[in-house]
């Protein structure tokens, strides 16, 4: 079923270039992922922690291939969908992956710190989103886990969720001076390789 729906969506986007058919596409990549991860592993029964890495590997690329459509396709916005769908199932993969290992938790927060600067350079506020999503999830992990009989924490908490709240409202207002910024950051040689403004 999902090839069936790849390959009408390719033939359909030979002769309808409309950005929005990438939709279907991308769905059905993710959910091919999922239907192949017995013959990647090569047995028929695998663990939910293989599903995930499965997940995690395909958004991985499936990124990969939208940044590559976004910098060569500059009419149309054909690299959306793909994107979406890539950032989740990368996300979620690595969000969902178990692991009781406190470094590899707080390695997981600074990739999602990684993925909101990026958002910047390919100018996709999707990233943004997830990042902070990431981010806030240790968050919720560090309270309710690693400082659960802390006092002191739940206050710190609280100051922390009010800067944020303060750091995304001067955001708005300094919104074209921050990324600015953000961008002087990125060396020169890499401006070439940035995917054009979109919104």
């Amino acid at each position: 079923m999902e090839i069936g729906t790849i390959v009408a969506a390719v033939v359909a986007l030979r002769f309808f270039p409309f950005p929005f058919l990438t939709f279907p596409l991308a769905l059905s990549l993710w959910y091919m992922s999922m239907d192949l991860t017995p013959l990647i592993f090569g047995q028929t029964s695998f663990t939910w922690n293989e599903r995930l890495w499965v997940s995690f590997i395909f958004g991985l690329f499936t990124v990969l291939i939208a940044y590559i459509i976004d910098i060569r396709i500059r009419t149309r916005d054909y690299a959306f969908w793909i994107y979406l769908f890539g950032a989740l199932a990368f996300l979620c993969g690595l969000s969902l992956i178990d692991t009781d290992n406190e470094l590899a938790k707080f390695i997981y927060c600074l990739l999602n710190v990684g993925l909101i600067f990026f958002s910047v350079y390919i100018r996709r506020n999707i990233f943004i989103i997830l990042g902070s999503l990431g981010v806030f999830g240790y968050t919720i992990h560090l309270a309710y886990e690693v400082f659960k009989d802390s006092y002191l924490f739940p206050i710190a908490l609280s100051v922390l969720g009010l800067l944020i709240i303060y750091v995304g409202i001067q955001y708005q207002v300094h919104k074209d001076r921050i990324e600015a910024f953000v961008e002087s950051l990125f060396p020169q040689r890499l401006w070439k390789w940035r995917p054009p403004k979109r919104y």
